[in-house]
């Protein structure tokens, strides 16, 4: 062989494996953008999640409800609890206690669906405490 030849033979090896190499770092690059993006909308789902929960902890019936407002499509894919308030007609809070503005909160459980009136005061009373989850691990709020 001459080296000429070789030569080809060697470039064409070389081209070859940065061809591999260089659609190995693109596609890892895709596959990381992909999974930030979903990284991404799963914090932000844990985000309104543990809102919620602070919120219920607060006696907050009205920040949920507002979130739930703005966030609408966000919170139907991934909360359990829907809040709207009974008599929207109402006098304002600034006129009634917002801790006695009641609203319809239902919630689901395990297929089922629990509702009751509720208001801020009650909520603030009763959220906090210890739960056992069903894979056996105990959260506190």
């Amino acid at each position: 062989m001459d080296s000429k030849k070789l030569d080809n033979i060697k470039e064409d090896m070389k081209a070859k494996q940065i061809e591999v190499i260089k659609a190995a770092v693109k596609m890892t690059y895709e596959i990381l953008e992909d999974m930030e993006k979903k990284k991404n909308i799963i914090q932000n789902q844990i985000k309104l999640l543990r809102h919620d929960l602070f919120d219920l902890k607060d006696g907050r019936i009205d920040r949920i409800l507002e979130r739930q407002e703005i966030n609408e499509e966000d919170m139907k894919a991934i909360s359990v609890l829907f809040v709207e308030k009974v008599n929207p007609q109402a006098p304002s809070a600034t006129v009634v206690s917002p801790w006695y503005v009641d609203y319809n909160m239902k919630v689901i459980q395990d297929g089922q669906t629990l509702e009751a009136k509720v208001n801020n005061s009650i909520t603030k009373t009763h959220a906090s405490g210890t739960y056992k989850l069903k894979n056996g691990v105990i959260r506190y709020l």
